[in-house]
């Protein structure tokens, strides 16, 4: 059954608009039950009938407009994949709130995502080269890259050894020692690193 808004007619007879507006509750009564808890029903858990178990949204072609009274909060499609979004009063700069958060192909290398829309990505290199270059993933653009030179030969002389991130293009950097490291095969990094 479904809601009809035409009802009841001046002319219609009460015992057939008896009918529809009882099919119209119960059409109301139906829609009302997904993804809330039952209209008629007793609290369940403490939560009060009618309110939501779920809130489902079904993803927009843009991003909606605002007044300066309101914000809104929908889904739209990044790169074929549903995100959350939030959009402030008079129709600002919306701010994305989801990204997919997965590990990336190798076991020393994660990310995450953090709302505004930055990504924050760590990870371990064993053994890196002078000059390596590291490509990140997802692809974002690089605004912070930080190095720590982790397990160094602390066999004397003792020698400070540091490290950097030069190039820093895209969602790449280049891993750079300080001139004094004679072998630096033998250290491994950690890098962090925030693209948007």
């Amino acid at each position: 059954m479904s809601f009809n808004a035409a009802i009841p007619q001046v002319t219609d007879p009460r015992s057939q608009s008896a009918i529809q507006m009882r099919a119209n509750f119960q059409a109301i009564n139906a829609v009302w039950n997904e993804n809330h808890i039952n209209i008629n029903g007793d609290p369940v858990d403490g939560y009060l009938a009618g309110q939501h178990t779920v809130l489902t949204m079904r993803s927009q072609g843009g991003d909606p407009a605002t007044s300066a009274d309101e914000v809104a909060l929908y889904n739209k499609l990044v790169t074929g994949t549903p995100e959350l979004f939030y959009m402030p009063n008079s129709a600002q700069t919306p701010i994305q709130l989801t990204r997919d958060s997965i590990d990336t192909d190798t076991a020393n290398a994660k990310y995450s995502f953090l709302a505004g829309p930055f990504t924050i990505y760590g990870g371990f290199i064993a053994n890196p080269t002078n000059g390596q270059v590291v490509n990140l993933s997802p692809a974002t653009t690089l605004i912070y890259v930080g190095i720590v030179v982790a397990n160094p030969n602390l066999a004397l002389p003792l020698v400070v050894y540091a490290a950097c991130a030069t190039n820093v293009a895209g969602s790449s950097f280049t891993i750079s020692y300080s001139s004094t490291i004679t072998n630096p095969n033998s250290l491994s990094i950690y890098y962090f690193a925030v693209g948007v």
